[in-house]
């Protein structure tokens, strides 16, 4: 206030105690002395510095987080894709062994779900494409447990039908008994 009234003083303007006194209030409401000033600027410069700096952490923690994010989507996939290739492996083994008691005749169709059962939890190993000793198992098994397996069924037509008797015999009865394989 003091260099504002010197100032003035060197102009040539010569003020009045009166006046003196109302430039001291307007300029002690109205303007902010240098040292204040500089302190609030160096205040706002280290404030400045400071929010840059968070600046800088939050875009990191953003990237970070991103970087979180798809290592998470990652695993999951991940995850997903290893589910699926051991549910394609348990499907495949499962047709295997499907295919594999088809080629035996079971007793009934409760007794082939059993015995595939059974053969499953034994956890015989698919490899090459064949199971390693299941062969082997379910012919140890029809030999042990014969009862299990159907009985091979008679053939229902004998190997020839044709008789002694002409085909154009007269009687119809010589025939038929002809046809068997039997004479009256």
């Amino acid at each position: 206030m003091d260099k504002i009234l010197e100032l003035l003083k060197k102009l040539g303007i010569e003020l009045t105690a009166d006046q003196s006194k109302q430039i001291r209030e307007v300029a002690e409401k109205e303007f902010v002395p240098a040292a204040d000033a500089a302190k609030t600027a160096a205040k706002l410069e280290e404030l400045t510095k400071q929010l840059a700096e968070r600046d800088s952490d939050l875009e990191k923690l953003k990237a970070d987080n991103k970087s979180e994010e798809l290592t998470k989507q990652i695993a999951d996939l991940t995850e997903k894709y290893k589910t699926a290739t051991e549910q394609l492996a348990a499907k495949e083994t499962d047709y295997a062994a499907e295919k594999l008691l088809s080629g035996y005749k079971f007793a009934s169709e409760r007794v082939r779900n059993s015995v595939l059962e059974e053969f499953k939890s034994k956890g015989f190993k698919y490899e090459n494409g064949s199971f390693v000793g299941g062969k082997e198992y379910l012919e140890e098994l029809k030999k042990n447990e014969p009862a299990a397996f159907a009985k091979d069924a008679p053939e229902l037509f004998m190997s020839g039908t044709q008789g002694n008797v002409s085909a154009d015999a007269n009687n119809l009865e010589t025939q038929i008994f002809g046809g068997f394989g039997l004479t009256k």
